[in-house]
């Protein structure tokens, strides 16, 4: 995807076009016999009668179903006053096309152009892709006309709370939404996104398969119904499998953090350094965990994210008062993870309560629960959690969690469990 104007850098890092690899035989073979199915997407400005965005989509069906990425198209459901979808065909041919479904946690979207054109519609492969495979991209990078880009398949991303294919091969802006072929001609994966030094990821074509199959002819559907669906089903996925995962401990400071509960919840640790003897503020070490997969709703709204943190702090130098006053402050400071605007969130409402927790020394803590309802997705908030120690004098322990994207009912039943795993 590309804007002319403001570059969209949540999902699509630039990449020089001096990158691309020069295609081989076969490649050269693919976009011969494939290009007349792959269109350049554009999201186009009313009132400027011009693209303000562009991507790649390609035929899927003989209906005329065009499939692209979400985050391609996803400003005409933002703004639909603002916005219309067109094709860019054969010929320079410019075809109006609507939206006709969504897989807004995978990232895709099926287009229909009317009427529904000659040209056959690409195979999507059925059988598994090995690490090696020669794979080759289509697309329109930079709004420079359309490129084919081979690289290497290397499997399904590790530690990914959704699938995504890494492929090494230099996707660019533009390209979003295109095919990826295997070298037999069926497309295996939808460019996605990119994180340079010949480091890309494909959407898999079996989630596209699987939209297509929840796509019959003359569907249509309620957008703002499907996606707080897919929302909740999303978050219960993830949160069904983090309540089931280990909840072991590790060491903390005086205290103890959560392991990593599931595969695709990954932690890291950083702690003071200690080497610079006249500083005289409190010792830290703190330990967070994230998942590693924003949702696009919008240009400035992404969710979708856990974020779990542990963070323990004490002091040999400040007086109880100075110690206080030091923690009031971090503990003011936690924020959810995820962005957004004011036009996507309700104000945060915060419950917030002393609990007793269960140890030797019986720590008291201090308890906060907030919510915040999205404005336009019915049922689905952000929740953030934070809970304190309040009982020590020159030691603190914090632990905090935000998820993005879910629903009540979930986010306390996490809570619930968070609270009880044995960390203090």
């Amino acid at each position: 995807m590309l804007r002319p104007i403001r570059a969209l850098a949540c999902l699509i890092l630039f990449v020089s076009l001096p990158g691309f690899a020069q295609p081989d035989d076969n490649a050269q073979q693919l976009f011969a016999k494939y290009n007349e199915a792959v269109y350049q997407i554009r999201v186009v400005d009313n009132a400027a009668n011009n693209k303000a965005v562009t991507g790649t989509g390609f035929l899927v069906d003989a209906r005329g179903l065009i499939a692209t990425n979400y985050h391609v198209i996803a400003s005409t459901l933002d703004v639909p006053d603002k916005y219309r979808i067109e094709v860019l065909a054969r010929g320079d041919k410019v075809l109006p096309a609507t939206l006709v479904n969504v897989d807004i946690v995978n990232d895709l979207a099926l287009l229909k152009i009317e009427p529904p054109t000659d040209v056959a519609p690409l195979v999507l492969s059925t059988k598994p892709s090995l690490k090696g495979d020669n794979v080759y991209s289509i697309g329109f990078p930079y709004d420079l006309g359309i490129t084919v880009v081979p690289g290497t398949y290397n499997g399904v991303a590790p530690h990914s709370v959704n699938s995504k294919v890494n492929f090494t091969g230099s996707l660019n802006p533009g390209m979003s939404g295109g095919p990826a072929f295997n070298q037999s001609g069926e497309v295996i994966g939808v460019n996605e996104s990119t994180a340079g030094n010949q480091l890309s990821f494909l959407v898999p074509v079996a989630n596209l398969t699987d939209l297509l199959a929840a796509t019959p002819p003359g569907f249509k559907g309620d957008f703002q119904k499907i996606i707080v669906g897919q929302l909740q089903a999303n978050s219960k996925r993830m949160i069904d499998e983090l309540l089931s995962g280990d909840w072991s401990t590790v060491p903390l400071g005086g205290a103890h953090a959560l392991n990593e509960v599931t595969p695709f919840l990954r932690c890291w640790g950083e702690s003071k350094d200690q080497s610079d003897k006249d500083d005289k503020t409190p010792f830290w070490a703190q330990r967070s965990c994230q998942t590693d997969h924003n949702i696009f709703v919008s240009e400035r709204h992404t969710t979708g994210k856990i974020e779990l943190q542990f963070y323990w702090i004490s002091t040999d130098h400040l007086d109880e008062v100075q110690f206080y006053n030091y923690y009031r402050r971090i503990f003011r400071l936690y924020r959810p993870g995820n962005v957004g605007g004011k036009q996507d969130f309700g104000n945060w409402a915060c419950n917030e309560d002393f609990v007793n927790v269960a140890t030797p020394k019986n720590e008291t803590t201090k308890a906060v629960f907030c919510a915040r309802a999205y404005k336009h997705l019915p049922g689905i908030y952000d929740v953030l959690f934070l809970q304190g120690s309040v009982n020590r004098k020159h030691q603190a322990y914090m632990i905090h969690f935000t998820i993005a994207g879910t629903t009540k009912e979930l986010a306390l039943a996490f809570a619930k469990k968070f609270m009880e795993a044995g960390v203090w």
